[in-house]
């Protein structure tokens, strides 16, 4: 059975390469493990290419594929046969074909509780695949990941109702973000060209409400043995909601614009290492870093610089000078960060906390702050917007912290309701007239129905009930 593994050369033109159990290479999966950094991230383009060769794995394998001859890098139609039938039978996904509102042919996967996590990263990375393969010369047919001819009649539907908006206004289209213009209407957009389309596995965030989560955390880190370093990062985490390879991406050159202050520039998810968005951090968190750089930093800096020395240097001679070292004097990884510090100091005090659920934390924090400050609707619309572009958010991702905070409160809302119910139950109910002795409670709504009033009036009379009139 075929077994894919990476292997890492050092050779410039093919770092890395993917071969079988055997040993023996494999010419179109060792280039898009090398050549899918160009169009991705270096961390996306880990995770893609980890996905594409663990399916190649599990497809080349499979009993059905090999019986049948299905290629995975065969014709569009064999590739989809088996992307198909691994999500199906592997993978335990229903599917279904059909075609969308331009006619083209799609099929629908919806996963199952048997289906488990990283469809959506999975689909995503098989879309890559094809893609770089095809731009490179690797895969001369169609992506099967597309719906024929889908992407150029996305284009020419979008160039159509350009052209009609500016017939009737006279102008472009602003910028959604500047909400001027209304957005189109769902039912008239079409924003993928995909084949295969998830359905049913929305993505939501984990919630987290605890304002001493921050203080917990740095506690954590203290009786675990964190140097400033570590307790700088996490601070940056907590007081910006950066993702950690962010966080531990940052330069000297970042945090130079700001005069060493409150402003760090930042690279963003599929910005490619461009710095796209701006962290602001808290007063107590620049002391922490300030004290870092001019204490354990300097004594790891090759020249031993501190603050006041980087305040002196050129822009360009402090561009790509990490800002968090390791004892070797290379920038600090992620992995190791998480591996050695945040993972084994939280364990000690029994707290079960990821890295990227700060970011989530921030997230739910501050838009508790938000709605609480807001003196108006107009209000809380404008900072809500703002803060969307402080976060950076390629596409806007508060409809879905919404919809998690909703069910996040779901269990409030049930103790609400029942409590309702419950003092709506306690009611007395009304005296019958002429009747003696007390009466008992009974669920409103019943003290009026004639089986209620003849089973109040055998309690208290004690008795055989009188004949009705």
């Amino acid at each position: 059975m075929p077994k894919y593994t990476r292997v890492r050369t050092a050779s410039d033109l093919f770092p890395v390469h993917v071969v079988d159990q055997d040993g023996l290479p494999h010419v179109e999966l060792t280039a898009y493990a090398c050549r899918s950094p160009r169009h991705h991230s270096p961390r996306t383009a880990y995770a893609y290419t980890s996905e594409v060769v663990a399916f190649a794995s599990r497809a080349e394998s499979d009993f059905e594929v090999q019986r049948q001859g299905w290629r995975l890098l065969g014709s569009p139609e064999e590739a989809r046969r088996v992307v198909s039938h691994v999500l199906a039978v592997e993978m335990r996904c229903a599917l279904m074909v059909a075609r969308d509102r331009l006619g083209f042919q799609t099929c629908s996967v919806k996963p199952t509780w048997q289906t488990g996590r990283g469809l959506e990263r999975l689909l995503a990375a098989l879309r890559s695949f094809y893609a770089v393969l095809q731009l490179h010369g690797f895969y001369p047919h169609a992506n099967p990941m597309e719906a024929a001819g889908a992407r150029a009649a996305i284009e020419a539907e979008a160039r159509a109702e350009a052209e009609a908006f500016r017939r009737a206004h006279g102008r472009e289209r602003m910028p959604l973000e500047s909400g001027v213009d209304a957005p189109l209407p769902a039912a008239e957009r079409r924003s993928s060209a995909a084949y295969f389309r998830l359905r049913g596995e929305r993505w939501l965030p984990t919630l987290l409400d605890d304002p001493a989560l921050m203080n917990d955390v740095l506690a954590a880190g203290e009786r675990w043995g964190w140097s400033l370093r570590e307790m700088a990062l996490v601070r940056v985490l907590f007081d910006a909601g950066p993702r950690v390879g962010e966080a531990c991406s940052l330069t000297l050159a970042d945090w130079r614009p700001s005069g060493f202050l409150r402003e760090v520039l930042a690279c963003n998810k599929g910005s490619l290492g461009r710095r796209t968005k701006r962290l602001i951090l808290g007063d107590r968190t620049v002391k922490v870093l300030r004290r870092y750089v001019d204490e354990e930093r300097s004594r790891l800096d090759p020249r031993g610089r501190g603050l006041a020395d980087f305040r002196r240097a050129d822009a360009a001679e402090l561009t790509g000078e990490p800002l968090f070292l390791t004892a070797a004097g290379t920038a600090l990884d992620s992995d190791h960060f998480r591996r050695n510090f945040w993972t084994p100091a939280l364990r000690a005090s029994g707290i079960s906390l990821r890295c990227h659920q700060v970011r989530h934390w921030y997230v739910t924090q501050a838009l508790s702050a938000l709605a609480a400050g807001a003196r108006s609707e107009a209000q809380l619309v404008h900072d809500r917007q703002a803060f969307r572009e402080l976060m950076a958010w390629r596409t806007n991702m508060l409809p879905v912290y919404d919809q998690a905070i909703r069910r996040h409160d779901l269990p409030r809302t049930a103790a609400r309701i029942h409590a309702w119910i419950d003092r709506r139950g306690r009611r007395p109910a009304a005296r019958k007239e002429g009747g003696s002795g007390a009466r008992g409670t009974v669920p409103l709504g019943l003290a009026s129905s004639e089986a209620a009033a003849m089973l109040d009036e055998m309690l208290s009379g004690g008795g055989e009930p009188r004949p009705r009139p």
